[in-house]
């Protein structure tokens, strides 16, 4: 007899497999067919007339049959195979039951099977899926967990040992390639739990699709989304397909930031004018969806606005100021709350150091009421007064100034017990008093010079004396390490710029850092070619370098933080609204880079007083008269201190007369 023709089926079967596998040999696939039941053969025949690709595009749609054939190829290392993964969950395991749009393992066929069962559980009555006996999840496990505990914890589980002590096999991860426990199956591979939290939380840019997704999945050796490697995306929000947050579950961070503005402002009428329009539109359109989601579900500040907003009023500064009176919430959680209503321009403006000043006297004068006439008189008439007028000459330094005004009142009322104690009023008080008063702590006490000058001057107490605070002279550096830094400051690009902008400033005109971070980009002007700084009222002309390193700092992009929505351009920019940043963290980012604060401060003022007499040097660096002719006292050279300098580094007995 000669040899048995080879069916047509199999024959089509056979080249069906091979075209898309070059790899395998026609003779390995009619092998292959050949084992195969005629049954499976039918189906696999089928499949392949439909979906050509079937073995190499991993689609959830193929059969048993076909998943079998796969799994044989890939035991005979042919290259280009590649497993159909779950509908679901994009994991590649057995495929069993046949939904709508592919196939699914065995644990979502579990879900899916509980999903579809939803009705009242038997245990609490809510509508949920019921997965056993007409009971949810979550009470069926409480069933099964009565009486039951862990080995291991020791807590109530339905399982033993419970989900959180049973060991995880330890794999590579598919992306940094260490062995650790299995936090997810992606289709690219097992991903371990850094790996995983770092891709929940930065999602990038896919580079088939170019849309900011969830990279799970790879296509050309490259690491691409779900839908670009024809698997579905878990972790796409069913709202707007923008990838799920981290922190919430079901939806994405700005759908999470809608879903809890909503709930936030439910008890304000606001057909869109209302006093929380332009607030809610600015943190539901906020760059950084992540941050306001954060700060709307952890802060104490979004506490406190939600328990004011429930009143159904609007707020005002006087209900903050009530808050904080009472106790009700901290003093920084309410003037961070405040600050960020006055940006959003739910609360007007006010002076705030006038505010805070008047809510300090009110304390103080509710513990001490015998002598509140007086200080309320040495408040409003003297102490206010200059403040208002220092920040409104001066500008920055607001932190400063209301934390001095609070030392003046406290030692002022300290002062006032302890001269009530011994019996004297304050017309008796004699010098003598004084100074035994100031010999006990005389590093805090001599705040009280301001008030003892004005209850002089008012005829309230004797001509009094309480000497000023002693000044240290500042320390300098050296001039060699003066110019490097500021040389390092103007070149190095490996600095950050707002270093390198703020250590110039601080090295070259020796400026507070108060001052550095209050300014604003208008103090960075161009007439023509010519660029000048304004740091009070006289506008100076910059060298090429810093005018460049200082237009580069004013037309950086608006940061994508609290600071997106402020109406103010800051030259130093701080991370809430409408605020620059603080002097104290500044001082610390260039304490980082070695560029220390009062040492080049005190030099480059120095340097400044040697050239320039107090008359010029005031209006142009913002110095009160006093200040400049002091640092100009204290830059200029004598005879005297030559004459001082060559006698001490003469040895006894040298001859002064000669040369």
């Amino acid at each position: 007899m000669g040899p048995v023709p080879v069916p047509a089926s199999w024959v089509e079967v056979a080249e069906r497999i091979t075209r898309f596998l070059p790899d395998l040999t026609p003779e390995e696939a009619a092998r292959i067919v050949a084992g195969l039941t005629p049954s499976a053969r039918g189906r696999i025949r089928a499949h392949l007339t439909t979906h050509p690709d079937a073995l190499i595009s991993g689609a959830s749609a193929a059969p048993r049959s076909v998943q079998a054939l796969i799994a044989t190829l890939s035991k005979a290392d042919v290259t280009g195979v590649r497993p159909p993964a779950c509908l679901r969950c994009g994991r590649i395991r057995p495929l069993r039951r046949a939904v709508p749009g592919g196939r699914v393992c065995l644990g979502c066929e579990g879900i899916l099977a509980a999903q579809a069962d939803v009705g009242p559980c038997t245990a609490c009555g809510e509508t949920r899926p019921r997965p056993s006996h007409k009971t949810c999840g979550p009470c069926r496990r409480d069933q099964l967990s009565t009486g039951r505990a862990c080995s291991v914890c020791g807590h109530r589980s339905f399982i033993d040992p419970c989900a959180n002590c049973r060991p995880r096999p330890q794999v590579p991860c598919a992306l940094c390639r260490t062995s650790s426990p299995v936090c997810a199956r992606w289709p690219l591979g097992p991903v371990c739990k850094p790996c995983y939290r770092n891709a929940r939380r930065l999602p990038a840019s896919c580079p088939a699709c170019g849309r900011r997704r969830v990279l799970i999945a790879r296509a050309d050796s490259r690491r691409v989304c779900g839908p670009c490697a024809g698997h579905p995306d878990p972790h796409a929000c069913p709202r707007c397909a923008e990838p799920r947050s981290y922190q919430v579950k079901g939806v994405c961070d700005r759908c999470a930031v809608h879903d809890r503005l909503d709930a936030l402002f439910s008890t304000v009428p606001d057909h869109g004018g209302g006093p929380y329009a332009h607030m809610r539109v600015a943190l539901a359109d906020c760059p950084e969806p992540g941050t306001v989601l954060n700060w709307l579900r952890n802060s104490h500040s979004a506490r406190l606005l939600a328990d004011l907003v429930a009143t159904g009023r609007p707020v005002t500064h006087a209900d903050l100021d009530a808050t904080a009176g009472q106790g009700r919430a901290a003093p920084g959680t309410v003037d961070y709350l405040r600050g960020l209503l006055v940006a959003y321009q739910v609360l007007p403006e006010r002076d705030e150091l006038s505010a805070r000043i008047e809510r300090h006297l009110q304390r103080v004068a509710a513990r001490h009421p015998e002598h509140a006439v007086l200080l309320r008189s040495y408040v409003r008439w003297s102490l206010l007064p200059r403040a208002r007028r220092h920040q409104r000459l001066r500008g920055g330094g607001f932190l400063y100034r209301f934390r001095a005004a609070y030392a003046r009142i406290n030692r002022a009322i300290e002062f006032l017990n302890a001269m009530a104690a011994r019996g004297l009023s304050l017309r008796e008080v004699t010098q003598h008093e004084v100074d035994t008063w100031l010999a006990v702590n005389p590093g805090t006490r001599f705040a009280v010079r301001d008030f003892a000058v004005w209850a002089a001057r008012r005829g309230h107490a004797r001509t009094l004396d309480v000497p000023h605070w002693p000044n240290v002279d500042p320390v300098g550096l050296d001039e060699d390490s003066h110019w490097e830094l500021l040389h390092q400051c103007l070149t190095d690009a490996d600095l950050p710029l707002d270093v390198r902008g703020a250590g110039a400033i601080l090295l070259l005109f020796g400026q507070h850092l108060t001052r550095i971070t209050a300014l604003t980009t208008q103090a960075v002007t161009a007439v023509g070619e010519d660029t000048f700084l304004t740091l009070d009222r006289t506008p100076i002309p910059l060298p090429s370098s810093l005018a460049g390193l200082l237009t580069d700092l004013a037309n950086m992009p608006a940061p994508s933080n609290w600071a997106a929505n402020s109406s103010r351009g800051w030259l130093f920019p701080g991370s809430r609204p409408a605020q620059h940043l603080s002097a104290t963290v500044l001082g610390r980012r260039l304490a980082t880079h070695h560029i220390p604060n009062r040492p080049a401060r005190a030099t480059a003022l120095v340097a400044l007083a040697q050239d320039l007499p107090p008359a010029v040097l005031g209006p142009m660096l913002g110095l009160h008269p006093v200040t400049a002719a002091q640092w100009r006292q204290r830059a200029a050279t004598d005879w005297t201190a030559y004459l001082e300098a060559r006698s001490t580094s003469r040895a006894p007995g040298d001859d002064m007369t000669g040369p």
